[in-house]
């Protein structure tokens, strides 16, 4: 059986992680990063700025894991708006066991690179939705 790498982390994708954090918006945004299997190195993707949660999941792939850094635009019951800064941990059904080993594996070390406490698994990207996304959040409140 072959040994378990974790993905690391370059100072350039650790910045690009620390502004993705402390970055002001009014909307949703998301950093979708990736997994460079054979540099085994977690890189960004893509930045998506002023996004739906349909939109993320289009820009998602179906059989592949990815992580999604969010800032959320959360407008609460009683008017409140919060921005809960959260990880989405997509790993479709239909994805290769070796690629969701290897993101697995390498979950804890972008938790502590991007100092995110919410991490949500997602396995059907269908699923994605701002209804989803707010049950989660309130379970962690």
């Amino acid at each position: 059986m072959s040994e378990l790498r974790v993905a690391e982390i370059s100072e350039d994708t650790a910045d690009n992680l620390k502004k993705f954090k402390f970055r002001k918006s009014q909307n949703t945004v998301a950093l979708i990063l990736k997994i460079d299997k054979e540099a085994l190195k977690i890189e960004p993707e893509q930045i998506l700025e002023d996004i739906t949660l349909n939109n993320l999941k289009d820009s998602l792939p179906y059989h592949q894991p990815r992580y999604i850094l969010l800032s959320y635009r959360y407008e609460k019951e009683d008017g409140r708006v919060a921005f809960p800064y959260c990880l989405l941990f997509s790993t479709p059904m239909g994805s290769a066991t070796n690629l969701k080993m290897m993101y697995t594996t390498s979950l804890t070390n972008l938790m502590h690179k991007s100092g995110v406490t919410k991490v949500f698994e997602l396995r059907d990207l269908e699923e994605l939705s701002d209804e989803w996304l707010q049950e989660n959040l309130d379970r962690t409140t």
